[in-house]
């Protein structure tokens, strides 16, 4: 892998949000304003070095999977959940729940070397707008300037896979009697429309395949106490094709029963207890309560095995000195003079800490929003990010390869300033040189 740099593209800011990236623009605490899309850059694989690639996510996923069932075993722990909590993700993983699509976190110093994994987010994975859409619209528009050679590819096939996985589970519930109408579920918590517009497109992938689809917030899923079951909102009576709904309040109007539902949502803010529908019960201790009554949803709740850092400590005592690995404990750094704090329930960096040998520390300064039940923490061998120098200084990339029924179908890079890939990184585009 080797970085390049061109020209941007004339009225690129523009493009970018035809192809749905609206988020790009964030501001600092300073107010000084930072672009996520990097349009004048790229990174450049061969063919073969994809393909070791997706053999490693393969591999990686498969060991996930295995440690997921290590982790319900209750060798680590409740992993910062409630006991309540800990027994449905142990329930949903027996149930073999279906799932959609995970992104791996991943270091690669582009010399063929082995990748490192730095965690898995299979819950909630964000950036697949710009890992699917806007990167490919990206090399069209270079192809057709002639900036790059006709016959260029890029390690991304995002949109078909998800495609297909939607048309696979319509199938499937279809058959088992729960109707093809699918709610697609965000918290408007988002500042930025990242969440909404990571949903919208879910809801285009889903109606490709052939779902009939409906946006929600997460705050407005209702409760029908009489059905004791989640209902969307209120909607004239006959309005969808759903094979379930309630009576309304008011006259010809219907309550849509929820049967399948994506949520852009983490799991672990679901059943904290934190969360709740309308009346006095909380809305995590329903489904806790109920599991297997309220159809699909997407993630499936084993997912917080997979979510949760302490993955990274179980797949450590499995898989030991595995290439693809890095040390990880549970319980301190165990001697480790370079490493990383990570909270369990940690994204966007949040609440990270580098300890490195000389005894200085690195923080982002935000915790991140919650906290396991015990404080939990994993640490982690320190590994340091390649550095892809280019004209504006240095260029620390992670790769998000991006896993879809259990293979791996394409990769979106962000690259930041320093050790900590946060908010302010940047994503470039990737090509496979013919």
């Amino acid at each position: 892998m080797r970085r390049i740099e061109l020209a941007p593209r004339p009225d690129w800011e523009r493009t970018i949000k035809q192809s749905g990236l609206i988020y790009s623009r964030s501001l600092r605490d300073d107010g000084s304003a930072v672009e996520y899309w990097n349009d004048g850059a790229a990174y450049v694989f061969t063919l073969p070095e994809v393909e070791a690639l997706e053999t490693q996510t393969e591999e990686l996923h498969r060991m996930c999977r295995e440690a997921a069932t290590y982790l319900a075993s209750g060798e680590l722990g409740h992993l910062g959940l409630t006991p309540q909590a800990f027994e449905f993700a142990q329930w949903s993983l027996e149930q073999d729940e279906p799932d959609v699509y995970a992104r791996f976190d991943l270091a690669y110093a582009g010399d063929g070397s082995p990748a490192k994994m730095l965690e898995y987010n299979a819950d909630t994975p964000t950036g697949l707008i710009e890992a699917s859409l806007t990167q490919w619209f990206w090399l069209q528009d270079r192809i057709k300037s002639g900036a790059l050679p006709a016959d260029t590819d890029q390690w991304n096939g995002l949109h078909e896979a998800l495609v297909e996985r939607w048309r696979v589970l319509l199938h499937r519930s279809l058959s088992e009697g729960e109707g093809g109408r699918l709610f697609v579920a965000h918290s408007d918590a988002d500042i930025y429309g990242e969440d909404w517009d990571t949903v919208a497109y879910m809801r285009d992938l889903a109606g490709e395949a052939g779902w009939e689809h409906t946006g929600i917030e997460m705050k407005d899923i209702g409760w029908h106490h009489g059905a004791r079951q989640f209902v969307g909102v209120p909607e004239p009576w006959g309005s969808s094709r759903s094979v379930n709904a309630l009576p309304g309040d008011a006259p010809e109007t219907q309550y849509p029963v929820i049967r399948n539902l994506f949520k852009l949502y983490p799991w672990e803010d679901i059943v904290s207890g934190d969360d709740r529908v309308v009346g006095d019960q909380e809305f995590g201790a329903l489904l806790i309560a109920g599991r297997g009554l309220f159809g699909r949803w997407y993630e499936p709740a084993w997912k917080m095995f997979l979510s949760n850092k302490l993955l990274l400590a179980a797949l450590w005592r499995l898989f030991p000195d595995h290439p693809n690995l890095l040390p990880a404990y549970a319980d301190g750094p165990n001697a480790m003079t370079d490493y990383v704090v990570k909270p369990v329930f940690g994204r966007e960096g949040d609440g990270i800490r580098v300890h490195r040998a000389d005894g200085s520390v690195i923080t982002n300064g935000q915790e991140y929003r919650r906290e396991g039940t015990g404080r939990e923490r994993v640490w982690q061998q320190y590994h340091e990010l390649p550095d892809f120098p280019g004209s504006n200084g240095s260029n620390h990339p992670v790769l998000g390869s991006w896993v879809v029924n259990d293979e791996a179908y394409g990769v979106g890079i962000r690259e930041s300033d320093g050790p900590i890939t946060d908010y302010y990184c940047r994503f470039a585009p990737n090509i496979i040189e013919g």
